[in-house]
């Protein structure tokens, strides 16, 4: 059961993703309401209040599912694990993290499940969470198991589950202009080696 807390629910979502051909979803700009909370929880991220941040991204993410949107609630659930755990409360960031799972095989991205299921269990075991490291792989075992894929299976992919634009790409900013968000290499959706998508609010990031 995931938690609710207090204080001002965020704006809700307004349209669905149209897909591109062959290819993802593609993420339209959010909404300049939606993007201004996404921006404050990434700020208080930066400022360590951490349980503020996670507050934020569990209801946005609540939101992009309900509007039908599971590529983008995974995403923004991946947050909300990442800020509980920072937190202290890594059951709820396993929860999380489980949610996150389930967003992806639902909204047809399994592929993305080989890097972020040994993430998270590495991150969880730096931290000292063996317990639920080895919880979160159990649930991430079922939740492939109901999609018929299979754990070992996903594990042979990772090695491969390498960038198109890898070897070219350039540099990315440190921060998405958009939203503020931390840009990782291996956590936007590449256009081209020069063009990545942030995958929080849509914002096109050029590298250089």
């Amino acid at each position: 059961m995931f938690r609710r807390r207090p204080g001002r629910r965020p704006p809700v979502f307004r349209r669905r993703f149209p897909r591109r051909p062959g290819g993802p979803p593609h993420r339209p700009p959010l909404p300049p309401r939606v993007r201004r909370v996404l921006m404050r929880a990434n700020k208080l991220m930066a400022s360590e209040r951490f349980t503020e941040a996670a507050a934020i991204f569990e209801e946005l993410s609540e939101k992009a599912d309900q509007h039908g949107m599971p590529v983008r609630a995974a995403d923004l659930a991946l947050q909300a694990s990442r800020a509980c755990l920072a937190a202290g409360d890594p059951q709820a960031a396993v929860e999380w993290g489980e949610k996150a799972l389930r967003l992806l095989v639902r909204g047809g991205r399994a592929d993305r499940v080989p890097r972020v299921l040994p993430r998270m269990i590495n991150v969880l075991r730096q931290h000292g969470y063996d317990a639920q490291a080895d919880q979160f792989e159990q649930e991430a075992e079922k939740v492939l198991d109901e999609a018929g894929l299979s754990l070992a299976e996903m594990r042979l992919r990772a090695p491969q589950a390498t960038e198109q634009f890898a070897a070219q790409r350039g540099t990315l900013p440190a921060q998405c202009s958009g939203c503020g968000a931390s840009l990782v290499p291996d956590e936007v959706e590449w256009h081209d080696a020069r063009t990545a998508e942030c995958l929080y609010c849509g914002t096109v990031c050029k590298t250089t």
